[in-house]
């Protein structure tokens, strides 16, 4: 014996409603992702219909789908150059003069991967055999990332940067012929850098500890950008 149908809530006036719903969430979600760079959202065609989202049966089928999709290359092509460009991210030696409306200082580009991290050479080969070069704005910093300008003595990265900028401006990594990717962190904002570094505290630090100077193979992992 079939079980009675629920007029409200399988009738098509309900299903009108939730197809609705649906189209309306997904439109503001790919509005998201074309406004914000950071996000990235891989869609694969379907033949029909999409399985719903609680369909765990259809789970085996989607994997093998989006391993045969070879649209998808370029989208995962771009989020593994923005990963590999969040590996960096930059501080501030001190803060900037301001000048005419800008503000002029030093600071340096890092990576978050430790000179002595079997990783790092990986990613220092690779950066260097395909002279990719940092951007601040959209001006190219000189040097390339593997030059000798941008190492420490010990190894340890710490590209220095001069700065001339406004209160706010962008460090990005150009790799191959793409467009750039932002470091982490970027866009910057100056004020926001002297306060997460602790540089506008007048006496130290927050903890009225006296501020360390720090060497150049001597990078507080406190310090770092989160992605």
């Amino acid at each position: 014996m079939s079980r009675p149908r629920n007029i409200w809530k399988d009738g098509a006036f309900p299903r009108l409603c939730r197809m609705y719903w649906e189209k309306i969430r997904d439109r503001k979600i790919r509005q998201i992702f074309q406004t914000h760079p950071r996000y990235h959202r891989l869609d694969i065609e379907f033949d029909g219909p999409e399985p719903r989202l609680d369909d765990t049966n259809s789970m085996p089928g989607l994997k093998l789908k989006a391993q045969a999709d070879r649209s998808l290359s370029k989208v995962i092509d771009n989020i593994a150059r923005c990963v590999i460009a969040s590996l960096f991210y930059f501080e501030l030696d001190s803060i900037p003069e301001k000048s005419n409306g800008e503000h002029i200082g030093t600071g340096r580009i890092l990576c978050s991967l430790r000179y002595n991290n079997s990783a790092f050479k990986v990613l220092l080969d690779r950066l260097s055999s395909n002279n990719v070069r940092f951007y601040l704005n959209d001006c190219p910093i000189p040097g390339i990332v593997g030059d000798s300008s941008s190492f420490s003595r010990d190894g340890t990265f710490r590209k220095r940067l001069e700065l001339k900028v406004t209160s706010k401006f962008m460090i990005s990594l150009k790799q191959d012929e793409t467009e750039p990717c932002n470091i982490s962190g970027s866009p910057f904002s100056i004020d926001k850098l002297a306060l997460a570094q602790g540089l506008n505290v007048p006496f130290g630090r927050a903890d009225h500890r006296k501020r360390k100077r720090l060497s150049d193979g001597d990078i507080s992992a406190k310090k770092r950008q989160r992605i």
